[in-house]
């Protein structure tokens, strides 16, 4: 057990998607934190409101519309405050373009969208297993610029 809240930013226009990872994920892990938000614009301005928890992972769809997923990880590792997140793409491409550049742009990992709910259980299990366990997430509770 994590000895505060993990806050994790899910950044995916499809809301069937989300509703039913933030299922699987609060099933299995009731103290994590999950904020939705419906494209990479609403995650920019989410990161930068005042007074907002700073998610210790961002989880996040390439193919949105305002402003696709490709377009967030340049803006997002660009940004001082907010290169150190780790970012993790989840989409349903498994496209070797999508792949390539996603970790050109410093994705910290890629999965494809399983197809099936047992496979979605899963992968969020390794997710968990992964980012709330086996590695040390950096931990700034406020950045000033």
């Amino acid at each position: 057990m994590p000895e505060r809240s993990f806050h994790v930013l899910l950044v995916d226009d499809e809301i069937a998607d989300a509703e039913l990872f933030t299922e699987i994920f609060m099933e299995a892990f009731p103290e994590v934190q999950i904020r939705h938000v419906l494209n990479g614009r609403e995650a920019l301005d989410h990161l930068d409101r005042a007074g907002t928890a700073r998610p210790d992972l961002i989880i996040l769809d390439l193919n949105m519309p305002v402003m696709n997923g490709h377009d967030f990880l340049q803006r997002a590792k660009a940004h001082d405050t907010h290169r150190d997140i780790p970012i993790l793409v989840l989409s349903t491409s498994s496209g070797e373009d999508d792949v390539q550049r996603s970790y050109h742009n410093f994705a910290s990992g890629y999965a494809v969208k399983p197809a099936s709910y047992q496979d979605l259980q899963a992968l969020v299990d390794r997710i968990s297993g992964y980012w709330q366990g086996a590695v040390i997430l950096p931990r700034i509770e406020q950045v000033t610029d």
